[in-house]
């Protein structure tokens, strides 16, 4: 582990809000902790690219999101790649304020367009809520994105620990049931399997005790809050490391960190896309934890945010 992240972990053990327990917990309270953690963390501000607020329709409501734009300014005319973005969380946290700062760096460090979108959260709204919030965003980006300087023939999606799971089986349906094409899909420590038991991976023993910022009963608390009682956690949808066609899915890069309970399904589920030919890339920081992206006042995620960033840029702008 390297120092900058060690000494981190001393705070975060410190303030990590806890997500155990009963659904009749304080979520604004919980909320309010992940917030004040994701902004204090932040690092340098990127201050100078756009940035506009947008909703995009749904069938009974309206879904917030944010649009940024890299700092460099683009020649008139031109239509940049368009990045959809799902933050983590654990299906129940996470707002567009605590990936702000995040999504700047990306949109400034890769020249695309970043679309940020603010799903809606359990327990309040269980599954499928959120999964179909990302997808029909997803969708209006296809009809809608020339409208924000974007290119509808290249758009791809990202998502961080929930968001990856739900960026996932976004794209999934997406390759599935449409003629629509992500041009890639950027997988970020994603949670892959909350149905198998947790002695099935050897790094949730032996980083999810609560030590290492994520804990293996708030991997399950989370889970009980996204689903209902009669959702089975094994369905793909849920648990996307059983999905059976992995050959559909757009060209993948995957992140996970060394000192996180999810790195052994990352590892397994990337060899599953290597075997179907759909990964493009996949990457192990051995040295950080879960969520280490958000955290920009460490080394090692100005690191990976580069290294996303030449990813992007290889695969959209090419």
């Amino acid at each position: 582990m390297d120092n900058e992240t060690r000494d981190l972990l001393e705070q975060l053990n410190q303030k990590v809000p806890d997500t155990n327990g009963d659904v009749a917990v304080d979520m604004n309270s919980i909320r309010a902790g992940a917030r004040e953690m994701f902004l204090s963390l932040a690092g340098e501000t990127h201050t100078n690219g756009k940035v506009e607020s947008i909703n995009i329709p749904a069938l009974n409501h309206v879904i917030p999101a944010r649009v940024y734009y890299p700092e460099q300014e683009k020649p008139d005319g031109t239509l940049l790649p368009t990045i959809i973005f799902l933050h983590g969380g654990g299906w129940s946290l996470g707002d567009l304020d605590c990936y702000h700062d995040l999504m700047r760096a990306l949109a400034d460090l890769s020249g695309a367009i970043f679309i940020s979108v603010d799903y809606r959260l359990s327990p309040e709204f269980k599954y499928p809520s959120g999964l179909d919030d990302a997808y029909h965003a997803t969708l209006w980006a296809f009809d809608n994105v020339a409208g924000l300087g974007g290119d509808h023939t290249k758009i791809a999606i990202m998502g961080d620990s929930a968001g990856g799971n739900l960026a996932l089986v976004v794209a999934n349906r997406l390759h599935q049931n449409t003629l629509l094409c992500l041009v890639a899909l950027y997988l970020i420590y994603p949670v892959l399997d909350v149905h198998s038991s947790h002695e099935t991976y050897q790094s949730r023993l032996d980083f999810g005790d609560g030590e290492y910022l994520l804990a293996r009963e708030a991997i399950d608390g989370t889970r009980d809050w996204y689903l209902n009682e009669d959702n089975n956690a094994s369905d793909p949808e849920i648990s996307p490391i059983f999905l059976p066609k992995l050959e559909q899915l757009p060209t993948t890069t995957m992140l996970v960190a060394g000192y996180d309970p999810l790195r052994d399904e990352g590892d397994i589920f990337a060899g599953k896309l290597k075997r179907a030919g759909a990964l493009a890339r996949f990457r192990c920081f051995d040295s950080t934890i879960h969520a280490f992206l958000s955290f920009g006042v460490l080394d090692v995620s100005q690191q990976a945010r580069q290294y996303l960033a030449n990813a992007i840029q290889t695969d959209l702008f090419s």
